[in-house]
């Protein structure tokens, strides 16, 4: 075999090695906050959008699961008690919303908008200042 084939062969093997432990390293990790609230930012979006009401009850299902991740995050104090009302009421409207039919599908997801409200209200309301996002970093 030639040097420049083993070379080849050999880096190809590194990288998938490094690649699949990182991701190893990464599955039984939580998800920081942030990362929850995007994945139940794209699951109410999905929600939206879709023509299906499977694919809508689905999707809430999803949210719902990382809704309850969001709960149990550690807010600092000055931002606990209005972080957690927000997801509180986050959570009564998303529970009080019946199962998604062919036939309600359109009127749910028209409802499912105000949660959208709900997260430009109380992401005003908590919004960390400039100071506490710099000293996060370091934490």
């Amino acid at each position: 075999m030639k040097f420049s084939t083993v070379k080849t062969l050999l880096s190809s093997v590194l990288i998938s090695v490094l690649l699949t432990a990182g991701g190893y390293a990464n599955a039984g990790e939580p998800l920081t906050l942030k990362q929850t609230m995007k994945e139940m930012r794209l699951q109410y979006k999905e929600a939206l959008e879709t023509s299906s009401a499977e694919s809508f009850n689905q999707r809430i299902e999803t949210f719902k699961t990382h809704l309850s991740s969001a709960q149990t995050y550690d807010f600092s104090p000055e931002r606990k008690v209005i972080s957690l009302e927000g997801l509180k009421k986050v959570e009564n409207f998303i529970t009080d919303m019946p199962v998604a039919t062919a036939e309600n599908l359109s009127e749910l997801q028209h409802q499912l908008q105000s949660v959208d409200q709900l997260r430009k209200e109380y992401h005003k309301k908590a919004k960390p200042s400039k100071w506490e996002l710099f000293l996060s970093i370091f934490q």
